[in-house]
């Protein structure tokens, strides 16, 4: 007799391939268990007033494999990634451009063509400042990484060393989004135009669940108009429902070896006044 699968797990598969074969009735945002890039889309979702179902998914239901050895649940997405988001018959994978169709759907992309562009800017520069060859997630990642390896990554991101000089991520990020808020033209603490737009959720993300809580200290004393900033779009009513109710209690995944930081609700605690 084969063997069969845990039911939760079981369930979770069902689910994804019926969002892949059917059109949903209900907006639905498949994600992890984490704050991780899923913040913006979450927080938008909930400041349009979507009503929208969350399918979470934790890090070891993500990465089971099947009694054959098949990833059960990565293999039912096109490029076996999350997040996933379902709007009918349409369906879309990564986060750029999960938020880019929110955004424009929901009138969270400013102002004419112009400031659309600058917000899509600005969500290139969060995206990077995770995820490029100097960005945080190859710091924070260390599973199978030596530990002589992992201690230089994190040198040169925080400009130490003899590859901080060229590298210097930590920094290097955090002025970039410092340009893009003084280059806005209407000088209304908001990155792009004079209102909220997914170029703020996006950067919010980064700058406070991520940078932030990275170095508290540097991100404070050197970068006070930025830590301004964070405040100022957390203060927002319906952006603080959001940070106190609803969004995931953990940045980065939340199992020993993975990471070296951000790993438990306490290193999230005080990033703002709302909490």
């Amino acid at each position: 007799m084969p063997e069969t699968l845990p039911p939760n797990l079981q369930a979770l598969a069902d689910r994804l391939d019926r969002l892949m074969a059917e059109p949903t009735d209900t907006p639905t945002f498949v994600y992890l268990d984490i704050i991780g890039i899923g913040w913006p889309i979450h927080c938008l979702l909930r400041v349009a007033g979507v009503d929208y179902d969350f399918v979470r998914v934790s890090l070891l239901e993500w990465t089971a494999r099947s009694p054959e050895g098949d990833f059960v649940l990565k293999s039912r997405g096109r490029n076996g990634h999350l997040p996933l988001f379902v709007d009918g018959d349409l369906r879309l994978n990564q986060s750029n451009v999960i938020l880019a169709y929110l955004a424009e759907r929901y009138d969270f992309f400013g102002d004419g063509p112009e400031e659309r562009l600058a917000a899509m800017e600005v969500m290139a520069h969060a995206y990077d400042s995770l995820f490029h060859w100097n960005g945080m997630l190859p710091v924070n990642a260390t599973v199978n990484v030596p530990d002589d390896v992992a201690k230089d990554r994190l040198a040169a991101f925080l400009g130490e060393g003899v590859w901080g000089i060229s590298n210097d991520g930590y920094r290097n990020h955090l002025d970039g989004f410092l340009r893009y808020l003084e280059a806005n033209p209407t000088k209304s603490g908001f990155m792009v135009g004079r209102r909220l737009s997914a170029a703020d959720l996006h950067a919010f993300n980064v700058l406070a669940n991520w940078y932030k809580a990275f170095d508290r200290t540097v991100f404070s004393t050197e970068y006070p108009a930025l830590d301004d900033y964070i405040e100022r779009i957390a203060t927002i009513p319906a952006v603080a429902d959001y940070i106190r109710n609803h969004q995931e209690p953990t940045t980065w995944l939340p199992y020993p070896g993975v990471g070296i930081a951000l790993t438990t609700p306490e290193e999230i605690a005080g990033l703002t006044s709302v909490r």
